[in-house]
């Protein structure tokens, strides 16, 4: 049995080598980031805060890229005043999902009710310029 020992103190160092190395590999990330078309406003969603929150764009027709890079899951509400224009629902972590709205000249927000996200400071202003 002495041999044993000597064999598992021998491959101690090789067998932790390999435990690091797997583990290293499992925090890499699971793919290439999905590209954001030209046109698109990219919002980034993560606890408890939209990427930007403050957003200006043009009015007629916008497409919003709105990628869940948090750890829970969140949605992308998009009002004027309080009427619902818009909406993405179960954006699970790592999704990304589009919202595509004709928006007038006007001030909106953008929100996640999701679970009291917005409580949390979950929002954002979203201002159209133009007729």
């Amino acid at each position: 049995m002495a041999w044993l020992d000597r064999l598992a103190r021998g491959c101690a160092p090789a067998i932790v080598l390999i435990l690091v190395a797997a583990c290293g590999g499992a925090l890499a990330p699971s793919g290439p980031a999905t590209p954001v078309p030209s046109g698109v406003i990219a919002v980034d969603a993560k606890e408890y805060a939209f990427t930007p929150s403050t957003m200006t764009v043009a009015a007629g027709p916008t497409r919003f890229f709105v990628r869940n890079a948090g750890s829970v899951e969140h949605e992308f509400d998009v009002y004027q005043g309080d009427q619902l224009l818009g909406q993405i629902k179960s954006l699970t972590p790592g999704l990304t999902k589009e919202l595509s709205l004709t928006l007038a000249a006007g001030h909106y927000t953008f929100i996640c009710k999701l679970s009291g996200h917005d409580q949390l400071g979950m929002k954002g202003t979203l201002a159209v310029t133009g007729s």
